[in-house]
C-alpha cells in the first residue's frame, strides 16, 4: 500500500520541483490549495506524512500544527515537514520537535528533499524533551556508566547529547528520567550513529530502541502522546 502525502502551502514554483520527487518514491500525493483545507483534510483521514509551506493563511502555524496533533485527528501521527523561504527559517525552527517534525528550504536541492522526504515515512513523530538518562555501557570487565540527556526521542529511538566514547554497532541499556509520577523508561537499544555537532549544535548519539522491560513501551508512548498534545505556548513555558 502506498503512503499518502498530504502538500499544502508550497508555491507552485516549489512544487513543481517538489512532485516528480514524491512520484519516483511511489506516494499517493493529494495536493490540496490551502492550508486551512490541508488541516480540515488531516483531522478527517489519515495521511503518512504532510508538507506544508508558509503561503498566507488565516490560521497561525503552530494553530494548524495544535489541530494536525490533537486526539481527534486522523492523521495526528503523521510525519510533518515545513518547507520555508530562507528569510523564514530561523521563526519556524523553534518548533521542531513541538509538533513539526523537519524544516527545509523551498532553494533546497530536489535530491536533499527526496532524502528528508523518506526519511520522514519511515521515523515515527519525535517530541523534543529533555530529560535525563544513564546508560549501561558493555566493556571488557562487565558495564561501565555513562550519563547523558535525551535531546528528542520517538518510539523507535533517540537523540542523546553525551560525551561518552560510543561508536555505531554498540549496544547500551538506558535509564530514561521520565518524573518522578513514572518509572524510568528502561530500554536497550543500539547506537546507529553520532551526532555532527557542526550541523546538529550538539555532541552524542542517535540510537534505536531494541526491547524495552516491563510497562515502559506504554509509558513512553504515554509520553509521546502528551508531548504532542501540550499547548505549544506551555510547551515552550516547561522548556
Amino acid at each position: 500500500m502506498r503512503s499518502v502525502v498530504l502538500v499544502a502551502g508550497v508555491p507552485q514554483s516549489s512544487f513543481g520541483e517538489l512532485a516528480p520527487v514524491l512520484d519516483r518514491q511511489k506516494l499517493t500525493v493529494i495536493h490540496v490549495h490551502s492550508i486551512e483545507d490541508a488541516v480540515m483534510y488531516a483531522r478527517s483521514a489519515r495521511v503518512e506524512l504532510i508538507i506544508l509551506g508558509l503561503e498566507p493563511t488565516s490560521m497561525g502555524l503552530e494553530e494548524v500544527i495544535q489541530t494536525i496533533r490533537s486526539q481527534s485527528s486522523a492523521s495526528r501521527n503523521a510525519s510533518l515537514l515545513v518547507m520555508a523561504e530562507p528569510d523564514s527559517e530561523e521563526n519556524v525552527r523553534p518548533l521542531i520537535g513541538h509538533g513539526v517534525n523537519r524544516v527545509m528550504l523551498t532553494i533546497d536541492p530536489p535530491k536533499l528533499v527526496s532524502l528528508q522526504v523518506a526519511e520522514l515515512l519511515e521515523i515515527p513523530p519525535r517530541a523534543m524533551l529533555r530529560l535525563s538518562t544513564r546508560m549501561l555501557v558493555e566493556v571488557d570487565d562487565g558495564f561501565a556508566e555513562a550519563l547523558g540527556a535525551v535531546v528528542n526521542i520517538s518510539a523507535a529511538g533517540l537523540l542523546l547529547e553525551t560525551d561518552a566514547a560510543l561508536e555505531p554497532g554498540q549496544h547500551v541499556i538506558i535509564s530514561i528520567d521520565v518524573g518522578p509520577q513514572l518509572e524510568p523508561v528502561a530500554a536497550k537499544a543500539e547506537i546507529v550513529r553520532k551526532t555532527d555537532p557542526e550541523r546538529e549544535g550538539i555532541e552524542g548519539i542517535g540510537a534505536q530502541f531494541l526491547s524495552f522491560a516491563g510497562d515502559s513501551r506504554k509509558t513512553l508512548e504515554t509520553i509521546l502522546g502528551d508531548a504532542f498534545c501540550i499547548p505549544i505556548d506551555e510547551v515552550r513555558t516547561a522548556s
